[in-house]
């Protein structure tokens, strides 16, 4: 038997298509020959470690998913709150900033990046996410739980940032 059937060689060709595929929209699992059901199958395995508070499991999970299904806000949440549970705040920092690019309305990202930077004594970048929050949830009765919460995290800002 060859080598060539055991270890297919990746050329530059095979390279570059794969760059034009996922610029063009294609999703980098899709490209990797990977289905929509795998993907869904490998993001409620993360998710379930996540339930079941196996928080590095999820993570090692999480981890080729942003890879994967990088334009999926539930694996960026999902990492952001594993990472932000394990106490690593600057890495769920960074994932819920993009989370909250792929959808700026949705409050959550926020208010978790807002609980993130308490945690790390960045009253000013708290206040601001809190801010923020206030603004996208006001009126909107979906929200009042999450706006209740940060109306009580923004007093409590406020008051490290007066003291």
């Amino acid at each position: 038997m060859s080598n060539a059937t055991t270890n297919p060689q990746i050329t530059q060709n095979d390279i570059t298509k794969a760059v034009e595929d996922v610029l063009n929209g294609k999703p980098a699992y899709e490209v990797a020959g990977w289905s929509k059901d795998q993907i869904d199958a490998l993001y409620a395995a993360a998710f379930n470690h996540y339930k079941a508070g196996s928080y590095e499991e999820a993570l090692n999970i999480f981890k080729p998913l942003l890879v994967l299904n990088s334009t999926d806000n539930r694996v960026w949440l999902g990492y952001a709150a594993a990472a932000q549970m394990l106490k690593n705040h600057v890495d769920a920092l960074k994932a819920y900033g993009y989370a909250s690019m792929l959808d700026p309305m949705n409050p959550r990202p926020f208010f978790h990046a807002m609980e993130c930077h308490i945690a790390l004594k960045n009253f000013e970048e708290a206040k601001t996410a809190g801010e923020y929050v206030v603004g996208v949830t006001t009126d909107k009765p979906e929200h009042a739980m999450i706006l209740a919460r940060t109306q009580i995290l923004l007093k409590a800002v406020e008051e490290k940032l007066a003291a």
